[in-house]
């Protein structure tokens, strides 16, 4: 396990977990990489990335990652697994991680 917070995706999941939120949905939309925390399937905008940047290029990579393994994170006293898997947005690919938070 890791401390969170050390990569593009890290730092928009904690703020996310910040927020309240349970999931982060990244799509793509006129040029840029649009970041949203959801709870309840109720999402509000955390972020924008233009998607020519290496910064959105990394968040990429990462969410292709997390759609192939989990990882784990603990903060404060909770441990939170993410999870992600693709889907089709309008002939784009979107991604959508899951903040599941287990007892530690």
């Amino acid at each position: 396990m890791n401390e969170l917070g050390n990569s593009v995706l890290e730092k928009f999941v904690l703020e996310a977990i910040e927020a309240g939120a349970d999931e982060v949905e990244v799509e793509y939309k006129d040029g840029y990489e649009l970041i949203f925390a959801l709870k309840n399937g109720v999402g509000f905008g955390i972020g924008r990335l233009r998607s020519s940047t290496a910064e959105a290029d990394n968040l990429r990579k990462e969410l292709r990652a997390l759609t192939k393994r989990k990882k784990s994170f603990v903060i404060g006293q909770r441990r939170i697994e993410l999870r992600a898997r693709s889907f089709d947005s309008f002939g784009e690919t979107a991604f959508r991680v899951t903040l599941l938070q287990q007892p530690e």
